[in-house]
């Protein structure tokens, strides 16, 4: 019978994750940014003004974490925050002009590494491997204890 452990999966895709950041992390080096900062400026992009808490559950970061992206992101001017006007215990975010800028260039800068992935796989290996990692996320995420 085949297992993870004897395709060594975890294995495998730790190195392929190593070999996708690397690259992502060259591709990217102009902007100033890491892949971690720019995945924050694309999901603000993509549903601004967001909650800072709505972002950090999309990208799996713990509030923390993100807030000090987020800080380092304000100081550069690339993101603003304000106070949710109607929950006064969140925080609001929205790209500034620069941010989107920036956001545009380094997502440019990372088609490299879209095009690799397009260039190794069809159309419908992407799907599935889309849907295969999905699941496998949150079958990761449901297995934590809460906390």
């Amino acid at each position: 019978m085949t297992s993870a452990r004897h395709h060594r999966l975890y294995h495998r895709l730790q190195v392929a994750a190593r070999e996708l950041q690397r690259t992502a992390d060259v591709a990217i080096r102009p902007s100033g940014l890491s892949t971690a900062q720019l995945a924050v400026l694309a999901v603000v992009e993509a549903d601004q003004p967001v909650r800072q808490g709505r972002v950090a559950d999309q990208l799996s970061l713990t509030e923390q974490a993100l807030t000090a992206m987020i800080r380092r992101l304000d100081s550069l001017d690339l993101v603003r925050r304000r106070p949710d006007p109607h929950d006064g215990r969140s925080t609001l975010l929205e790209l500034t002009p620069s941010g989107t800028r920036t956001l545009h260039d380094a997502g440019a800068r990372f088609d490299v590494v879209n095009e690799v992935l397009d260039g190794t796989f069809d159309a419908d290996e992407l799907a599935t491997l889309a849907g295969l990692l999905d699941r496998i996320r949150q079958a990761l995420a449901e297995d934590q204890p809460e906390g």
